[in-house]
């Protein structure tokens, strides 16, 4: 009787341990896991931050064009003032375009100039926040001038 007993005890602290193990290795799983959930959540949104900067790179509402040839990382600043008035007026369909995020435009050579906000929505609770600044060519089409820009990209995702 009592090594039956005994035996019943080995076999439920063998048990025991074995679900202890069996918890400790389920908790240490789910930690690495959601490490990695949150390590993908943030390239998402890294990516999904480029990806709105190049929207705004090459909206046509901004780009330089001379005799239907578009130039490459350059602003009109005449289409820069109209734009802002655009998409003022325009929010919804800019929005689907270019979500939660803040966009600047500013001269910085060779006269120093105070940022143009062309479009600007925040989100309440936003998780990261990412700025982009791309060095940008700024034509001036009515005294044939150029001089030189940054567009600040400055995007926010929940």
């Amino acid at each position: 009787m009592k090594k039956a007993q005994i035996q019943i005890y080995e076999t439920i602290a063998v048990l025991f341990i074995f679900f202890l193990l069996v918890a400790i290795g389920f908790i240490f799983y789910a930690r690495i896991f959601k490490s990695n959930v949150d390590i993908e959540t943030y390239e998402s949104s890294q990516k999904r931050s480029i990806a709105i900067a190049q929207r705004v790179m090459f909206l046509p509402e901004l780009q330089c064009s001379e005799d239907n040839i578009i130039k490459d990382n350059c602003i009109d600043l005449l289409k820069l003032e109209a734009a802002q008035k655009v998409m003022k007026q325009n929010e919804i369909y800019y929005y689907d375009l270019l979500e939660y995020s803040t966009v600047n435009a500013s001269q910085i050579y060779p006269n120093s100039q105070p940022a143009q906000n062309l479009y600007s929505r925040s989100a309440q609770n936003f998780k990261n926040s990412f700025t982009t600044f791309i060095p940008m060519l700024l034509l001036d089409p009515r005294t044939k001038s150029n001089s030189f820009g940054i567009l600040t990209i400055k995007t926010e995702t929940k």
